[in-house]
């Protein structure tokens, strides 16, 4: 049954969609939660095994389990949530994480009920809370019913045998490039199991446009994140991209494009610099850039290119970006190892690596479990999605509750909720401009600032004391006599230099 309906005005929806000021918060639904036990196995599912124990079994988290916990969300500070793939992901195995969609109408009846989706939608927009539906346009699973049972075999592009892509996006820009080499980028498969869909068709081109702006209208999606941005035809993104502007000009389009090099990520961005035929018209994209940098900046010593110096050039080529404001930055994600493994478990630099990505320019995301120190290394991956701690009856400890979490991971709880929240009650500022000084000796420092407000951020990368002198900074601090620390609340003079120590972070609100 088809039921036309017509159109309704989507209730309590914000009037924008994602901004530099929001802070999303990453969930991987079967790993978060488990707010409904009679959902955890469906025999008529080709998946059928629960398995705690096993990281690539499905856990039984959901999205009841989610809205239980959303005061815990917000009390943290995140103003957005962004979710792995809900959609319904019959496989036979590993199917889990969503990216093998076999149903782009229904969500997962294991995650729960296309109501009770559109119920967490609901009680989000209540909170003044968004929500970002991460989507898939590359591949489906190789179980989905127009797969299983095809309209059109043009809808797939297929090889004489299994064709994996190449993985290199740079085949798209690259002047010199074979179309072999395009061909092999776009048309191969991501995985055996999941079938390229070749967008040039244009009935599938069609049936994904009108997808996506059914689940737009139908659920009251505030965003997109668009996985594996750089496989599909770059010619119907655009296109896709186009048309949900039209419609709906205050979502927000932003694209999974973990490449390497900052003129390539650019290039899949809307205008900016560089001769491309084209115009994405897409808003944002995942910064893979800034993580490299940081990544490498944080563990390694200062010098000319190295450490703190790898972060502000990172920054200092944000001009070939229309708005490099709305690039959506992280320390770690879902398909990437703990940072603080990457960072050998350094606390102070971990909080350096968190407070750099929450006061810079950019849209902050935080992984779950981020605020808990998770830790470990995606060698494989399954290893970096656990479950969190508290979000089953029966767990042992429950780290959604502070009496359950140790000292330490108290000391990043308290230290991500005081910022996110003092982002919360400053919007303009990150909203504003940013200026940063070329780091010296390992000391970065930079401003977040409008032409009232201002935010002063210093950051000792070096392994001995550094002073602030405050004369190279008087283009930003002028007009302003006080400071007060953010994490501390504590007021000073700004009459007299201070001093860092090794791996120490100040952010100080400069007060008139």
């Amino acid at each position: 049954p088809y039921e036309l309906r017509e159109r309704t005005l989507i209730g309590l929806r914000p009037e924008k969609g994602i901004e530099a000021h929001d802070l999303m918060y990453l969930i991987m639904p079967d790993r978060f939660a488990n707010g409904d036990a009679t959902n955890d196995v469906n025999k008529s599912m080709n998946e059928i095994e629960l398995d705690r124990g096993h990281m690539y079994k499905r856990h039984g988290g959901d999205i009841q389990g989610i809205i239980d916990r959303l005061d815990y969300l917000q009390d943290l500070g995140a103003s957005t949530l962004w979710l792995n793939p809900v959609l319904e992901n019959d496989e036979h195995k590993t199917s889990y994480h969503g990216y093998a969609c076999t149903d782009g109408y229904e969500i997962d009846p294991r995650f729960g009920t296309n109501d009770l989706y559109k119920s967490l939608v609901d009680s989000l927009h209540a909170r003044d809370m968004k929500i970002v539906m991460d989507v898939v346009y590359n591949h489906w699973g190789d179980q989905h019913w127009l797969i299983l049972d095809p309209p059109d075999s043009s809808w797939v592009n297929h090889w004489p045998s299994f064709t994996k892509t190449n993985y290199r996006s740079t085949t798209h820009m690259d002047p010199y490039a074979s179309e072999w080499d395009k061909r092999i980028m776009t048309d191969g498969w991501f995985d055996g199991h999941m079938p390229d869909l070749n967008q040039r068709s244009p009935k599938l081109a069609r049936h994904l446009i009108q997808q996506t702006k059914w689940w737009i209208e139908e659920w009251g999606i505030d965003a997109l994140r668009i996985d594996t941005y750089a496989y599909p035809d770059q010619h119907f993104m655009a296109s896709l991209s186009r048309e949900m502007l039209m419609e709906w000009p205050d979502v927000f389009l932003f694209g999974e494009t973990w490449v390497h090099g900052v003129p390539v990520q650019q290039w899949f961005t809307s205008q900016g610099v560089g001769a491309k035929e084209f115009d994405s018209e897409l808003q944002s994209v995942t910064d893979f850039q800034l993580y490299f940098a940081m990544k490498k900046g944080l563990n390694e010593p200062f010098g000319w290119t190295e450490g703190a110096s790898k972060i502000y050039y990172a920054l200092a080529k944000d001009w070939v970006y229309k708005d490099p404001m709305k690039l959506v930055t992280f320390v770690d994600n879902h398909d990437l190892s703990r940072f603080y493994s990457e960072i050998k478990e350094d606390p102070k630099l971990y909080h350096m690596g968190i407070a750099l990505i929450l006061t810079t320019r950019g849209i902050p995301c935080l992984y779950y479990g981020t605020e808990i120190r998770m830790k470990n290394f995606a060698d494989p991956d399954g290893k970096v999605r656990p479950d969190f701690p508290g979000g089953w009856q029966g767990d042992a400890v429950d780290k959604f509750n502070h009496t359950g979490r140790t000292e330490a991971e108290n000391e990043t709880f308290w230290f991500i909720q005081n910022l996110a929240n003092f982002r919360r009650q400053n919007p303009d500022v990150f909203d504003g401009k940013l200026m940063q000084f070329v780091p010296e000796d390992g000391l970065y420092v930079y401003f977040r600032y409008t032409d009232q407000k201002c935010l002063m951020v210093c950051m000792n990368m070096s392994s001995k004391e550094q002073t602030v002198e405050f004369e190279r900074y008087q283009e930003r601090m002028l007009g302003f006599g006080e400071s007060r620390n953010i994490q501390t609340g504590k007021q000073t003079s700004l009459n007299e230099p201070f001093s860092l120590q090794p791996k120490e972070t100040l952010i100080l609100e400069l007060i008139n």
